[in-house]
């Protein structure tokens, strides 16, 4: 329980931002175009008495719950509160952009105002804070599975159709399961190099000291690169491969595209991974091996049926956090034509258009959240009693 009393802070401070997110920010945005300049809707304007009373209840009993009380039952407990309160305020928001749109704004646009989206961070970071520690609650799988469920139906039901980034969705749905397909599959071809590449070099690293500063300098270096500048030192030579040998252009690699993309996002995985897998591996007690040396194992068996169980886990945690990492760097790379959902974001930007910016943005935080989550759980379901 050493977490609590920063779990307690991080809920207390969910709590807070919400509270003044609804009470000082616009709720709902309206343009009577896409390019109308926007009116904002305070959540008294936007919402009806009863959806407030039902917010300032779920956000009053997420604060007490962070005040008094112990235990993984209470965590659970806010956890659960903060997810109802994802669900009431995308539903209540729903709601409300259809009674706007209904009137006599026929292109009209409704958006989620700062202090919905605001309100939405304060009540994931009381769900986040609360996750770990509600884990062994056997009650929490479920409900979280239950949550998603909830979300799930929420966009399936047509519930939040009204929505203008919804709205950007529908104009727009072919391209955006092309791009989210680019997406996933350029961030989960780098990450899947990155750890072919990242791992005999963090075992290299561990088991030869000389090489060691050569790999994580060299590492370290080509992170610090941005990655707008990493993708421009990759355009020139790519390009002039290409046209000198046929069967690279034939195979798509040039200056632009995929290919600077990927080698790009692979070079981002390795540090990670390398510092995770070298740290994985010096951790183990010597005593372990030598039990093992003492019980006939050679070498190979003791790399396998030893050290890499041991280390699998920490592994693992360098995985996750290049994972986390390609997701995001992937949508820049939208800018030397790799497509993805950062085709989205830039669009947006350039024809000044918030929700098409959404419409990318969103499901690359959704991508990284998820990603995020599952190998973190694969993470510990690999330590030894971690399943349990």
């Amino acid at each position: 329980m050493e977490n609590a009393p920063r779990r307690d802070r991080v809920m207390i401070a969910g709590s807070l931002i919400i509270v003044f997110a609804l009470s000082f920010l616009p709720f709902l945005v309206v343009r009577e175009t896409r390019i109308s300049p926007p009116t904002a809707l305070p959540v008294y304007r936007a919402l009806g008495s009863a959806p407030i009373s039902a917010i300032v209840v779920l956000v009053l009993a997420s604060f007490v719950s962070a005040m008094i009380g112990a235990g993984r039952r209470r965590s659970a407990a806010a956890a659960f509160l903060s997810m109802i309160l994802i669900l009431l305020i995308l539903w209540q928001a729903g709601a409300s952009s259809s009674k706007i749109l209904e009137g006599d704004l026929p292109f009209a646009r409704v958006s989620l105002g700062s202090g919905a989206w605001i309100s939405l961070l304060g009540a994931y970071m009381i769900m986040s804070s609360c996750r770990i520690a509600s884990l062994k609650e056997r009650s929490f799988t479920f409900i979280c599975f239950s949550f998603y469920a909830a979300l799930l139906m929420l966009f399936l039901s047509g519930q939040l159709d009204s929505l203008s980034f919804m709205v950007e969705f529908f104009n727009r749905s072919s391209r955006f399961w092309q791009e989210l397909s680019r997406h996933l599959t350029l961030s989960l071809s780098a990450v899947f190099l990155g750890t072919v590449i990242g791992f005999p070099l963090g075992i290299a690293a561990f088991r030869k000291r000389r090489i060691r500063a050569i790999i994580l300098s060299v590492a370290n270096t080509l992170q610090t690169i941005p990655s707008l500048a990493l993708f421009g030192l990759l355009i020139a030579p790519l390009a002039v491969a290409s046209r000198k040998i046929p069967l690279l252009a034939s195979m798509g690699i040039g200056g632009i595209g995929w290919a600077p993309a990927l080698i790009a996002l692979t070079v981002y995985s390795l540090l990670p991974i390398i510092r995770n897998t070298l740290s994985a591996f010096s951790m183990i007690d010597p005593s372990v091996i030598e039990s093992g040396r003492g019980m006939g194992m050679d070498s190979l068996q003791l790399f396998l049926k030893v050290e890499l169980p041991i280390a699998l886990p920490v592994v693992v945690t360098g995985v996750r956090i290049s994972g986390v990492q390609a997701i995001g760097n992937t949508a820049v790379a939208a800018l030397i034509g790799a497509g993805g959902l950062g085709q989205f974001i830039f669009q947006g930007l350039g024809e000044a258009a918030p929700d098409l910016i959404l419409l990318g943005a969103i499901p690359t935080v959704v991508l990284a959240l998820s990603a995020d989550g599952l190998l973190r759980r694969l993470s510990v379901a690999l330590r030894p009693g971690g399943a349990s």
